[in-house]
């Protein structure tokens, strides 16, 4: 199956990305996606969140086994499959990346369909806005744009079923 994730930024409400990715894949291969996409360093330290209705963060996926004496501290991202974990429309993740400053993306998961031959995945369907800087010295100094709207009202204004405008192509390969 295909999983077509929303992402949006809470520093940018102009910002957002679908995603579209094979449920097999990993959650690094995910990471490496986004990481292409948004020209950022993939070497910087990123980890995805699961998160609630409400954004708290859950469950860590890292890019690094941060096993300590007591057990596993979080999930590596290439050890677990997207379908491993998520299941369900309207599920959601918080994609930290920039650990430093805890400036994250927030997603959804959108839809869950089967694949298209004709479309390469993973792939980015929408582009809109520029992102956020990767590491950003006055972000942790600043609000969020979004500081007296939810996040939920900027998914909502991102609405319609599938936007192909500004659609980067994405070739699939994971480096």
């Amino acid at each position: 199956m295909i999983y077509k994730f929303r992402m949006i930024s809470g520093d940018n409400k102009a910002f957002l990305r679908d995603y579209k990715i094979d449920s097999n894949q990993t959650f690094l291969e995910f990471h490496t996606l986004i990481q292409h996409n948004l020209s950022y360093d993939p070497n910087q330290l990123a980890s995805f969140f699961l998160a609630d209705k409400h954004w708290n963060k859950g469950l860590e996926l890292t890019l690094i086994d941060m096993e300590n004496d007591s057990g596993p501290a979080a999930i590596p991202m290439n050890s677990v499959r997207i379908k491993d974990i998520l299941k369900e429309r309207k599920e959601r993740l918080l994609y930290v990346y920039d650990i430093f400053s805890d400036n994250s993306f927030f997603l959804e998961l959108m839809d869950i369909f089967v694949p298209d031959c004709a479309v390469k995945y993973p792939s980015c369907s929408a582009s809109i806005g520029e992102p956020p800087l990767q590491t950003d010295p006055l972000a942790g100094s600043r609000l969020p744009i979004n500081s007296d709207e939810s996040i939920d009202e900027i998914f909502n204004e991102f609405d319609s079923e599938d936007y192909e405008i500004g659609a980067e192509g994405y070739d699939g390969d994971i480096e």
